[in-house]
Parts: structure tokens; C-alpha cells; sequence
């Protein structure tokens, strides 16, 4: 090809026009970076991305949310507080992020009570929450925030002294690990023994029977059966071949009968359990109910459970529901359950079998009773040092007792801090939840062992145990919450993945550059 003056001319009008385009498309490409942002999360479990869980929470929040991070100038100890709270910021507009150094204000690190550097305060709607791990997680960051969002604290007390499942002790058969759950989720749990207290607390959003292993008192049962009369919610859970322990009365309320003998099913091996006691739920076996709503996709299993059948009387106007029904394969054995197990059409109990039922009604009207006798029973629960100052106060004339007891009265609406319940359990109460629950509502499970510590986290044992308790607690908008927030800490490569990336960087990228610029200088030279 001949070089002439015009070629030589169009060739660099030619390179002139590229570079001039190639500058804009660079400033434009800036630009919109500064408007738009698109980020892809490469990892194996989006550790990056916030998971469904907080998504669905943050649309639960509908006021603004503050995040003030007590935290030094230091890039290392706020860039992963600015990164997490960012994911937050995705999908909540209202949700500021502040910075505050610790050492330049002192002052509002002593009024807050700041005990860590990297320390983080919540604020939402007058409420606030501390998160004082550093780095934080968004498992703790959801956690803090879902306790924010419950409109009031929700009080669960778990009867013990008749050797039910503990709350608080961590033996495989006990509860702790969902009772901690329950916590982080907001929901305040405290022990209740009647060795220790009067009568339950009016406050008591959920009473949970978990399986008691002594014959209860009479006077015990009574108090039960007066918190069910009055319409308390209550979370009950038996095991076979157990007696009702002196509450058959209670069971009576609900027409409840526990099938004899021990649930098994030969389908378990199915699923790679190898124990026929441990029954498996699945798809059709669950309820349509909110607390088993989407949990087609989830294994839930029950070991060593019993058949229940309910039959409520008509006076008690309860609306059941099944929650949860096993395979026809399955059956209740009343024989032993040792060796070889096989089906008895004289004395087994066939299948489908019935483990769980929901039962509501609408709440008996007690809220409109006379003010005074709802007095009467928080002055029954206030500590000695209150029930003496106010016998002190009666010393005057009745005139006078009557202004006192007035003026008492005014001072305790006007309180909104806890107050202390003379149960011996350290139960604690908010003065301000004073809501008149419409429905009472009642789960009877025929097992305790499907969120005790060994079996919480097998399949959807944990969410299932969690939906329970927020319908029970009336707070039906967490149902749909999934309760894990945890992601993978590590980008993990197959062992071909990490062989071809090693090879592609190590011998193909530098042969392709190579082979590239070799066919350039050629096609160059030859023109």
C-alpha cells in the first residue's frame, strides 16, 4: 500500500477522532458510575448480599432507623461497619450511619454507657439497642434490630419444678439453645416455679408447658386453669408414654387425648435416619395455618413423639387447627420398640397420625372488668419493700388513705420503667404494654424433643419452633421471617475450579498475550 499525504492525513484525522470518542465514553462511563451502581456478589452463599431474612425484617421497619457507631478514626474498625451497614442501606433509604470518636467525646461515651470501641446504638421509634461485637455480624445486626421492631416486650415464662425441659440448661433434652433464639429475636423468657410465686404474672404473653416429669399440685393446676379461663396463650408439649401429671383437667378444656404408644416411621430411612422413632413431616403433612405456611420445602422431624386427638367442647367455642399430620405408612406402637418393629393390626395405632393442633377463640372479656381489681393483683405482685411503704401510708385517717392510695396510683401509670415481680424468678414487666390481646390462642404438640438442643437445627425444626412462638405471642408479622441470617465466611473452589484458574493465569493468559502481540507485529511488518 502506497503512503501518500491524503492517507497519511486520513489516518490521523482517523486516530484523532478515536481518542476524542474514546475520552468521552470515559467521562460518560464516569459519570453514570457516580449515579448508578451495579455490584455482584461471587461468593457460595452470597456472603456479600443480605440474606431474606433481614430483607423481610427491614420491610417489618417503618420509621427511620439511626446506626451511631462509637468507633476511632481507623480504616480497619469502620470500613466493615460502613460495608454491612451499606447492605442495610440497600433496601432501607431511611436507615443513617453515623461515626463518633470515642476519645473526642467523652462525654457522650460516659451518657451512653459505651464499653467498646467499635461499640454500635440503635435507635428506632424512641427504642434503642446496644451491639457491642466488633466486628459486628449481620446475624447480630438483624438480631438487634428485630428486637427494636416487636412493638412491646413479649414476657414467655417456662414452668419448671416438676422436671420439665430447662430454658437455661444445656443437657441435649433441655431448651436452651431455642430459648436463646427466642431472645435474640426480641422475646423476653424467664423461669416461673410456683414454690416461688403467687399466680402468674398478668403481663405473661406465653406460658409454656414443656413436658413436666412430676405430678403438679393442685393448687398449681388451678392457677393454670385460671390463666386459660382468663385467656392466656399457652405452648404445651407432652411425650409418649408420659402421664398428663395432675393437668388432665386442662386437657379436658381442650378435649385433648393422647393416643397411647410410640410414633414410628419406617419412611425415615428415606432421609438417611436410621431410628424409626424419629418421625419425619413433610409437604403434605403440614397444616394450612400461618405458622406452616411455605414449609412445603422444609424437613421437620420429631423424635420419640405420640398421636394426639382433640375434640373441644362445644362450650369452650375453640376453633382447631391440625398443624401437623405424619405419612399413612406410620404408626403408633404400643408394644416394644427394641429390635425388630412390626406393625400389629390388634393393638398399633395406624396412620395418619395428628402431632400438633392450633386452637383459638376469642379472648374471654375480662379487659372490661373494674380497675380496681386489676389493682388489687399488681399491689399482690410488687416487691416487700412497696407492700410495706404502703402499709406505713395507712396510718392517717381513710380520707387520707384514699388521696395516697390516689396519688400512688397516678405515680405507677406514670412509670415506665420495669418493676420487678415477686416470684422469686426475677421476672421482668413493662408498664407500658397494656394491649388487650383479641384471640387467645393454644398449641399442643405431642412432642418436646423437636427443638431441644440435639434436634433444633435438623432440617426446619428451628424455624417451625420460632413460628409457633410468634403466632402465640401475637406477633403474626414475624411468621414470615426466616430465622437464620448466617453466611459463608470463605470463597471455597473445586478442586477442577482452582486447577483450571491456576492454569489459565499461570500458561493461558500469557500465551494468549504473547500469541497476540506476535500476530500484530507480523500483520505490521508485512503492510
Amino acid at each position: 500500500m502506497q503512503v501518500t499525504a491524503r492517507t497519511h492525513l486520513q489516518v490521523r484525522l482517523q486516530n484523532t477522532i478515536f481518542m476524542v470518542l474514546l475520552v468521552v465514553a470515559i467521562g460518560l462511563i464516569a459519570w453514570l458510575s457516580t449515579r448508578y451502581e451495579i455490584k455482584a456478589d461471587w461468593t457460595v452463599n452470597n456472603r456479600h448480599t443480605l440474606s431474606q431474612a433481614s430483607i423481610k425484617l427491614l420491610a417489618e421497619l417503618t420509621g427511620p432507623v439511626t446506626i451511631t457507631a462509637y468507633a476511632r478514626k481507623d480504616n480497619s474498625l469502620r470500613t466493615p461497619i460502613q460495608d454491612l451497614v451499606e447492605r442495610y442501606q440497600r433496601h432501607k433509604s431511611d436507615l443513617n450511619l453515623h461515626f463518633v470518636d470515642p476519645f473526642t467525646a467523652p462525654s457522650l461515651v460516659r451518657e451512653h454507657g459505651i464499653r467498646a470501641d467499635g461499640e454500635l446504638i440503635i435507635d428506632y421509634q424512641e427504642r434503642t439497642e446496644h451491639l457491642r461485637q466488633v466486628p459486628p455480624s449481620e446475624q447480630e445486626l438483624t438480631s438487634a434490630l428485630q428486637k427494636l421492631a416487636r412493638p412491646s416486650q413479649r414476657l414467655i415464662l417456662f414452668l419448671e419444678g416438676h422436671g420439665e425441659r430447662s430454658a437455661s440448661h444445656f443437657a441435649t433434652h433441655d431448651l436452651s439453645k431455642w430459648v436463646q433464639a427466642l431472645k435474640d429475636s426480641g422475646l423476653q423468657v424467664q423461669p416461673l416455679n410456683f414454690g416461688q410465686t403467687r399466680e402468674i404474672p398478668q403481663i405473661t404473653a406465653v406460658l409454656v408447658i414443656a413436658s413436666p416429669r412430676k405430678q403438679l399440685l393442685p393448687g398449681e393446676v388451678a392457677m393454670i386453669t385460671d390463666y386459660v379461663d382468663n385467656g392466656g396463650n399457652l405452648l404445651w408439649m407432652l411425650d409418649p408414654t408420659v402421664p398428663l401429671h395432675g393437668l388432665e383437667a386442662i386437657a379436658a378444656k381442650f378435649g385433648l387425648t393422647q393416643q397411647p404408644g410410640l410414633i414410628v416411621d419406617p419412611t425415615s430411612k428415606l432421609f438417611g435416619v436410621d431410628n424409626p422413632a424419629i418421625v419425619s413431616i413433610t409437604t403434605t403433612g403440614y397444616g394450612r395455618h400461618p405458622i406452616t405456611s411455605g414449609f412445603e420445602q422444609y424437613l421437620t422431624l420429631f423424635p420419640q413423639a405420640s398421636g394426639l386427638v382433640t375434640e373441644p367442647p362445644a362450650e369452650e367455642e375453640w376453633e382447631e387447627t391440625v398443624l401437623l399430620t405424619t405419612h399413612p405408612q406410620v404408626w403408633s406402637e404400643t408394644g416394644e420398640t427394641e429390635g425388630t418393629i412390626e406393625y400389629n393390626e390388634d393393638t398399633d395405632i395406624s396412620g395418619p397420625l395428628d402431632l400438633a393442633f392450633a386452637l383459638a377463640r376469642s379472648k374471654p372479656q375480662i379487659a372490661d372488668e373494674p380497675e380496681t381489681e386489676l389493682e388489687a393483683s399488681e399491689t399482690d405482685m410488687v416487691d416487700d419493700s412497696q407492700a410495706d411503704s404502703a402499709a406505713d401510708s395507712e396510718t392517717g385517717t381513710e380520707a387520707d388513705t384514699q388521696v395516697v392510695d390516689s396519688e400512688t396510683e397516678a405515680d405507677a401509670k406514670d412509670d415506665e420503667a420495669e418493676t420487678d415481680v415477686d416470684t422469686g424468678n426475677d421476672v421482668e414487666i413493662e408498664a407500658e404494654d397494656n394491649t388487650v390481646i383479641q384471640e387467645q390462642r393454644v398449641i399442643i404438640v405431642g412432642d418436646g424433643d423437636f427443638i431441644s438442643n440435639a434436634f433444633l437445627q435438623l432440617g426446619g425444626n428451628l424455624e417451625l419452633g420460632m413460628n409457633m412462638m410468634n403466632w402465640l405471642a401475637e406477633d403474626d408479622s414475624f411468621i414470615d421471617i426466616p430465622t437464620k441470617t448466617a453466611v459463608d465466611l470463605s470463597f471455597d473452589f473445586s478442586p477442577n475450579a482452582a486447577i483450571f484458574l491456576g492454569a489459565f493465569f499461570l500458561f493461558l493468559l500469557p500465551l494468549g498475550l504473547i500469541s497476540t502481540g506476535i500476530y500484530i507485529w507480523l500483520r505490521r511488518r508485512k503492510a
